[in-house]
């Protein structure tokens, strides 16, 4: 009788154990903040359905620099950018997703940023109105830390050129952004 008993137990706790360790589609993260995020299933108007979307590479960092916690996610917004290619005898369309930045800065335990959107939009003081419809986001990362500031390098560029607009983002201590342009000799490429 016990043999069975010891059986049925050791058939249960196995069947527990198997259930309790299945993967979920769950983030249940204290640390985990309210994030931004798009519907992709919804495409703009401008993508018919034979394009492809060359999609948006999403990155998460989460890094301590000097004093800092930097949480940055880059993420596709929705937007879609799209190119005309002429290779001599087609003509088509090239689409490409554009991203977003969502960044969170904390300093000594205080929140300098939270969840902020860091859009292309925010640099048309800097990229001719005109064109700023024809660049996405092609890079962001931290740069250094300096005194009282934390500076990063963003870019945005005319997708598979080397056209772009490099920037140095800096956010103050006190939560105030600057941004300043970089200017590239052509010595320098």
């Amino acid at each position: 009788m016990s043999r069975r008993y010891l059986f049925a137990f050791m058939l249960v706790v196995g069947y527990l154990l198997s259930s309790c360790n299945e993967t979920k589609n769950k983030i249940n993260d204290k640390n985990t903040r309210d994030t931004i995020s798009v519907d992709l299933s919804i495409k703009p108007g401008q993508v018919e359905r034979k394009h492809k979307v060359i999609p948006f590479d999403s990155v998460n960092v989460d890094s301590i620099v000097g004093n800092y916690h930097v949480l940055y996610k880059t993420q596709d917004n929705g937007q879609v950018v799209t190119y005309p290619i002429t290779d001599g005898k087609e003509k088509y369309t090239e689409c490409y997703a554009n991203g977003d930045v969502v960044l969170t800065i904390n300093k000594d335990g205080k929140d300098i940023l939270l969840n902020r959107k860091i859009q292309r939009d925010d640099f048309r003081a800097f990229i001719p109105e005109k064109e700023i419809v024809k660049y996405i986001l092609s890079n962001f990362s931290i740069r250094e830390v300096r005194d009282n500031e934390i500076a990063f390098d963003i870019s945005f560029c005319i997708p598979d050129t080397d056209i772009y607009y490099p920037f140095e983002f800096i956010v103050s201590d006190n939560g105030s952004i600057k941004i300043n342009e970089i200017i590239v000799e052509e010595s320098d490429m």
